[in-house]
C-alpha cells in the first residue's frame, strides 16, 4: 500500500511540473500580448483587438493552472499564530480536518463552476472580441465560446479537490504529522 501511495505521490508532483509549465508558458503569452497592445496603443495607435479580454482569460489561465499545484504542495499562505497546534495527534488531527473541510469546499465551487459552464454552452455565451479560427468557430459565432474556459476552470478546481483528496490520505496515513511535515518529510 505504501509503494502504491509513494507512486501516486511522484505522479501527482509530476504532474503539477507539467501544470506549473503550462501555467508559465501562459503567463508568458500574457507577458506578450500586453507587451503587443501597448506598443501598438502608444506608438503605432492601432492597439491589438481583443487584448484586455485575452488577458483576463489568461489570468483565469494562471490562476487556475497554479491552484492544484499550489495546493498539492502546501505552499499556499499560512498564517503561524499558534506554532503548538502545528505539532503531534493536534496538528495531524486538525491538518484533517482542514483538508477535508478545503476539499469538500472546492468539490462544491467546482460543481456550481460545471453547471455554469454547461449553462453558458446551452445559452450559446462567446466573448465579445475573441474569434475562433473559421474551421473550429462554434455554431453561427466567428466568437470563441465561453464555456471552453468555465469548462476548464471547473475541472482544474475538480482536479485540485482530488489532490487535497490525495494530501489528506497521505496524512491519514503518516500519524502524527501535520500536513507541513508530510510536505517536509517528502
Amino acid at each position: 500500500m505504501i509503494l502504491f501511495i509513494n507512486t501516486l505521490e511522484r505522479l501527482a508532483l509530476w504532474v503539477s511540473r507539467f501544470i506549473s509549465s503550462l501555467a508559465a508558458l501562459v503567463l508568458f503569452g500574457m507577458v506578450l500580448v500586453t507587451c503587443i497592445d501597448v506598443v501598438g496603443r502608444y506608438f503605432l495607435n492601432a492597439p491589438l483587438y481583443g487584448g484586455s479580454e485575452i488577458v483576463q482569460v489568461s489570468m483565469a489561465g494562471v490562476i487556475f493552472l497554479s491552484l492544484p499545484v499550489m495546493f498539492f504542495r502546501h505552499e499556499h499562505i499560512v498564517v503561524d499564530l499558534f506554532p503548538i497546534f502545528q505539532k503531534g495527534y493536534l496538528g495531524w488531527v486538525l491538518s484533517i480536518i482542514f483538508l477535508t473541510v478545503s476539499a469538500y469546499s472546492l468539490w462544491i465551487v467546482a460543481d456550481k463552476t460545471m453547471f455554469y459552464a454547461m449553462r453558458s454552452l446551452e445559452d450559446g455565451d462567446t466573448y465579445e472580441y475573441i474569434l475562433m479560427p473559421s474551421f473550429i468557430s462554434y455554431g453561427t459565432s466567428d466568437f470563441a465560446p465561453r464555456f471552453v474556459v468555465e469548462t476548464f476552470i471547473a475541472l482544474s478546481l475538480f482536479f485540485t479537490s482530488l489532490l487535497i483528496g490525495l494530501r489528506l490520505l497521505l496524512v491519514v496515513l503518516k500519524p502524527g504529522l501535520s500536513a507541513e511535515a508530510t510536505v517536509q518529510a517528502n
